[in-house]
């Protein structure tokens, strides 16, 4: 990505941010592998911020920032250890955790996934079939670009931006134009 490419997204991120801060919800493009199989690039992700008093869910795919980065990755433990709560999260597919984030570093949770069309509800639990293909794609690259390509065949169109690595890459990031709602 060029310069000015990564200067717009960064200002569209801050604008997601702040419109989030206001208690409202943002739509962008996920382009990252990391919470395969549940986001899979190209899907659009409904973002919604809490309401005051309001706190994250363990399983909840959520929006944070840290150093100027974004990421969406899931809420898979609290740590009670301080008066303010320390939450880690792990992309779906990857074998480590993120670095611990504070409440304030949230901006919100995914509520909606749309894909070929469709959109629906991304589930904080997990079935057998969802728990099984995040097991085989922790582990296998080709696994995990076996899972993008049936993709691209149902959706008609290739996904992918970049080849596929196990770094762990933001699950989104704003095309040139970000809606919100």
């Amino acid at each position: 990505m060029t310069a000015p490419s990564n200067s717009r997204n960064a200002v569209h991120l801050e604008l997601a941010a702040e419109i989030l801060l206001q208690s409202s919800e943002v739509r962008f493009v996920a382009r990252g592998t990391s919470m395969l199989p549940a986001i899979v690039p190209g899907d659009c992700l409904t973002i919604k911020s809490f309401s005051p008093g309001e706190v994250p869910s363990y399983g909840e795919a959520l929006l944070v920032r840290r150093d100027g980065e974004f990421r969406i990755h899931r809420l898979v433990r609290v740590l009670d250890t301080t008066p303010q709560h320390i939450y880690i999260l792990r992309g779906d597919a990857l074998l480590q955790d993120d670095p611990p984030v504070s409440r304030s570093q949230i901006l919100g949770r995914v509520t909606s996934v749309q894909r070929a069309g469709q959109s629906f509800p991304l589930a904080a639990t997990s079935t057998l079939h969802q728990r099984l293909l995040r097991f085989f794609v922790r582990r296998s690259s080709a696994a995990a670009a076996l899972l993008i390509r049936w993709h691209e065949l149902r959706a008609g169109h290739s996904l992918r931006q970049a080849p596929l690595s196990k770094d762990p890459l933001p699950a989104a990031s704003f095309d040139s134009a970000m809606e919100s709602v």
